[in-house]
């Protein structure tokens, strides 16, 4: 390997990991204990928000807050997590979630309520596909919460 290929590649993971230590500081105090007890799922935890937020994107056309989209958000991610690490693990993540201090009691109402439908969801197992379909039939099923306006 040539010496350019080593800069650019030093490059990159110097930025990649600046992202990550940016990610770790924006967690809530309650993530960070769950990833210290459970660093190999931090890449799951941090892909499933990835995914979740492209199908959101992709189904609705944003990412919304205390809507529809907000409401399927939360509960596809719940799900991925649910499958992937196991609901007992993802129910901790996610409540550690929403444990915030900036976020609004009836926000964090809704986004329990929606993770807890995902959960159960992921149980169910499938691909990324399937449990799509599934939070979206809750949605359409009124299973989801949004916040009136």
């Amino acid at each position: 390997m040539n010496n350019d290929r080593l800069i650019n590649l030093k490059t990159q993971i110097n930025s990649q990991m600046k992202q990550v230590y940016e990610q770790y500081n924006s967690l809530t105090d309650g993530e960070r204990r769950y990833l210290r007890n459970h660093p190999h799922h931090a890449l799951t935890i941090r892909e499933s928000r990835n995914i979740a937020y492209a199908e959101t994107s992709r189904i609705f056309g944003r990412n919304g807050r205390n809507d529809a989209s907000d409401a399927f958000r939360h509960c596809f991610w719940s799900s991925i997590l649910s499958r992937d690490l196991g609901y007992d693990n993802a129910l901790e993540f996610t409540n550690a979630h929403e444990e915030g201090p900036l976020n609004p009691p009836a926000e964090k109402e809704m986004d329990l309520s929606n993770n807890a439908v995902g959960l159960e969801l992921g149980k169910l197992g499938g691909d990324n596909r399937h449990l799509s379909s599934l939070c979206v039939s809750a949605l359409l099923n009124k299973r989801l919460s949004v916040i009136a306006k």
